[in-house]
């Protein structure tokens, strides 16, 4: 008997095996936020304690998020190429062990080169978890279940947030990467023991025994001669990165790309610099540590629904306002940024907004390309995304440079979520209305 591997996940309920796949994926997303917060509420702490000034150090909250850029650039087509787990265990144990050994860092060079290559793990995770969880997941729900998945990062950022709130206050800054790096190392050693191949990935593979394995774990009443048939045949001798922009996916591809570029510069701004930012308008540093912690507690609530207003309402309508609104709600945070009580109720806002933008964005990203291909157009809109996050801090170091004030540098940060907005409108305009680009068939 032959069996379609999309047809089996797109026409079943959602089974215990998916959860597990979906639960570890998240856990590597908070992880990966987790990790985040750390740098960005102990990097006034190494400044100090390394006497430099944070222009000078702003290089250092970049090389992570460099590292992270090259990371998810890269990985995205191996996994295409090798497998979606094997990836995400190598990733995921690169930062949890570089995580961890920056703790132990005593030379800005020593951090520069930790902090790059624990981001290159982070950036390689995110398209790997993306994809695993996006090919579980049946399609008619996809882009809901990948929005509900990046809501780890926010939920990472709010626990970060809240321990790091507590560490800061009690210890030196090394705990704080030893708290986010232990957590790490022990969930790839529990996802090299529980969790599977990508069925969509193994059939699309010809990998047939392997494919059939993981079928019988989610339909135990499938024959064991069955053979399980994937749609499309992942390519053998090349990565496909040329491929996202032909076949008319070209404007999807670069929109979606500044989509995210917009978007994670803006909640870089808010996760990693606002501490700094408000520390200099007089905000004591554990006290911004819970501002961005509202912030993520919020925007986990609004990451987990942008995937599910993306499937209903479309592109337009469901991330148009939430980018324009976050511009307009960063540009008032630089209003308030002396008073915490003021501050911490638009910190809230932009939850709803900034967040529900950029998760829509990834979402996007995750449906818009065939099994094949898949790892590397989610790898190469996150790699954008994760320059934006590289030019965000450099910018702000800049402006810093250059004695702009607090409230000066959020209200020209702002500029982003817009961008972010128009590149929503262009993408409408450009490409058809769908989420998805390639037909039901062949994802």
């Amino acid at each position: 008997m032959r069996v379609n591997a999309d047809a089996l996940l797109d026409s079943r309920p959602i089974g215990s095996l998916q959860i597990r796949v979906f639960v570890f994926c998240a856990l590597v997303a908070l992880l990966d936020a987790v990790d985040s917060q750390a740098i960005g509420v102990a990097g006034p702490l190494m400044a100090a304690g390394l006497k430099m000034s944070p222009a000078a150090f702003a290089p250092a909250y970049s090389a992570g998020l460099l590292g992270a850029a090259i990371g998810a650039l890269a990985f995205g087509p191996v996994s295409d190429r090798y497998g979606r787990r094997p990836a995400l265990l190598y990733t995921t144990g690169v930062f949890g062990v570089f995580t961890l050994l920056t703790a132990f860092t005593n030379s800005f060079p020593l951090l520069f080169a930790c902090r790059l290559i624990a981001g290159l793990g982070l950036g390689g995770a995110t398209p790997c978890f993306i994809t695993m969880a996006a090919e579980y997941a049946p399609q008619r729900s996809r882009a809901m279940f990948v929005s509900l998945l990046w809501a780890g990062y926010p939920l990472g950022n709010s626990v970060g947030g809240v321990m790091t709130s507590f560490l800061v206050a009690r210890f030196h800054w090394p705990v704080i990467f030893l708290a986010a790096g232990a957590p790490t190392i022990l969930l790839v050693l529990a996802m090299l023991a529980f969790l599977p191949e990508s069925l969509r990935f193994l059939a699309s593979a010809g990998k047939t025994a392997a494919a059939l394995r993981v079928a019988r774990r989610l339909d135990p009443e499938l024959p064991h001669e069955t053979e399980i048939a994937g749609t499309m045949r992942a390519p053998a001798a090349r990565i496909p990165l040329r491929d996202l922009f032909t076949e008319g996916r070209a404007p999807t591809t670069i929109l979606v790309g500044l989509m995210l570029y917009f978007g994670f510069a803006t909640t870089t701004v808010i996760v990693l610099q606002t501490p700094t930012l408000f520390r200099q308008a007089g905000i004591p540093l554990n006290t911004s540590a819970l501002l961005v912690a509202i912030y993520s507690l919020v925007a986990t609530f609004g990451m987990a629904i942008a995937g599910r207003l993306l499937e209903r309402f479309g592109a337009v309508a469901a991330l148009t306002p939430p980018f324009i609104g976050g511009g307009v709600l960063l540009a008032s945070l630089g209003l308030v940024d002396s008073s915490p009580l003021a501050a911490g109720a638009i910190m809230l806002l932009l939850g709803l907004t900034a967040s529900v933008g950029a998760s829509g964005a990834i979402a996007l990203a995750a449906t818009s390309y065939p099994t094949a291909m898949r790892s590397a157009g989610t790898g190469w809109a996150m790699a954008l995304g994760r320059f934006g996050q590289v030019c965000s801090p450099l910018v702000i170091g800049a402006m810093l440079a250059f004695h702009w004030t607090p409230a000066e540098i959020l209200i020209a940060m702002a500029l982003a979520p817009v961008l972010g907005g128009a590149c929503v409108l262009l993408k409408a305009k450009f490409t058809a209305p769908s989420v998805a680009l390639s037909p039901p068939a062949t994802v």
